[in-house]
């Protein structure tokens, strides 16, 4: 019994941290399924390393201690990264953020099946071993993959020297982070102190997607004021998407938690859409460019079947809550769609509604009574 408890703890607790990492995305750009593999990757990264760190001890390339301490942490890193260096190549990829969270999955990938061998082979203090595997052995990996995985997804928007130099930094950092960690644990450091340089890594993680987005949000910003119609004010709920829960609470009063819910579908697609564009200027090759347009295409199909889901209706008071809070998504939406060649113009019912409640007039622009 307690081991089962054990490995419960071994598993569900890493999957709460990256769940919790997951949150901090808050543009949605990071596609669960995409999570999904990289954890499998992470798993098959720990199958070759149980075999590679082995070997090097067997064949007598290096000592025991030396393939703990060092050769090992080297190992590891390079193996959890190898998922990451394919998936920055695709075009649905976007940015850091989604860099910090596939290299934190596969580290969780690895981490989980590495707890169940080191639970299992330690049943007599298992629970002991669990909690203390989650909370630094665990944060250790997926902070290392999750800093290359960063590393790699700046060279994704940075085609010059300093990303190459961004990426060298990377892996340098998390392998010394591995090398460093494994070194202090074999020399018998105090648990406490296993467990601060853990939870350290998470902290790591948190700022860089924290950066991340903060980047992400300018983008936005420069990309949804491109059109002679469309100022940078417009592009405020995107730019400012830590509030909108608060500026959607009249739309979910009204309609209801499911409307909402497909309401940010549409600001996360349309967030993508110009993420994808700014990183077209920084993409060399014309195959790449090709493909992210139609990522971009499809990314506006799929907003104009969000937009019949949510109906004329909710759209049209939609349109009317932004308008009213100075923020006109809807504007900008189209415009962006319209300009991306995609064919989903908006038009029709949408916009003759937006150009009535343009046309409303505004309490402010109401006479007093003591200008009568």
């Amino acid at each position: 019994m307690i081991v089962n408890i054990a490995l419960a703890i071994a598993f569900i607790v890493p999957l709460l941290f990256l769940y919790f990492i997951r949150r901090f995305d808050l543009f949605g750009t990071g596609k669960f399924w995409v999570n999904i593999v990289v954890m499998v990757w992470g798993v098959i990264a720990y199958m070759l390393a149980a075999e590679i760190n082995p070997a090097m001890i067997n064949s007598g390339l290096f000592p025991r201690l030396t393939v703990i301490r060092v050769a090992g942490p080297i190992v590891e890193e390079f193996l959890k990264a190898l998922i990451l260096i394919y998936l920055v190549q695709r075009a649905d990829f976007n940015y850091v953020v989604d860099g910090a969270l596939y290299g934190f999955g596969a580290g969780i990938g690895f981490a989980i099946i590495e707890n169940y061998e080191y639970v299992v082979g330690h049943s007599e203090a298992a629970l002991l071993v669990a909690v203390a595997r989650v909370f630094s052995t665990n944060l250790v990996h997926a902070t290392g993959s999750g800093v290359i995985g960063t590393a790699l997804a700046y060279r994704r928007g940075d085609s010059s020297r300093r990303g190459w130099v961004v990426i060298l930094i990377g892996y340098v950092f998390s392998m010394g982070m591995h090398i460093l960690f494994n070194t202090m644990v074999n020399t018998g450091v105090a648990l406490f102190i296993a467990i601060g340089y853990g939870l350290l890594g998470v902290a790591v993680i948190w700022q860089v997607i924290r950066r991340g987005m903060n980047i992400q949000k300018q983008w936005v910003g420069e990309k949804l004021g491109m059109g002679d119609r469309v100022t940078s004010s417009e592009a405020k709920v995107v730019r400012n998407i830590d509030d909108l829960d608060e500026v959607l609470e009249p739309i979910k009063k009204e309609f209801g938690e499911a409307k909402v819910k497909l309401v940010k579908e549409i600001i996360g697609k349309q967030a993508e859409i110009a993420i994808k564009r700014k990183l077209m200027e920084t993409t060399p090759s014309e195959s790449k460019k090709q493909e992210m347009t139609e990522v971009i295409a499809d990314l506006g199909k799929e907003m104009d079947v969000l937009r019949r889901q949510v109906g004329s209706y909710c759209m049209m008071y939609v349109r009317s809550v932004y308008l009213d809070n100075d923020i006109k998504i809807w504007d900008q939406i189209n415009t962006r769609i319209e300009s991306s060649n995609t064919g989903q113009k908006g038009g029709g019912l949408f916009d003759r509604a937006t150009t009535r409640i343009q046309r409303r007039p505004k309490m402010e622009d109401k006479p007093s009574q003591e200008d009568k």
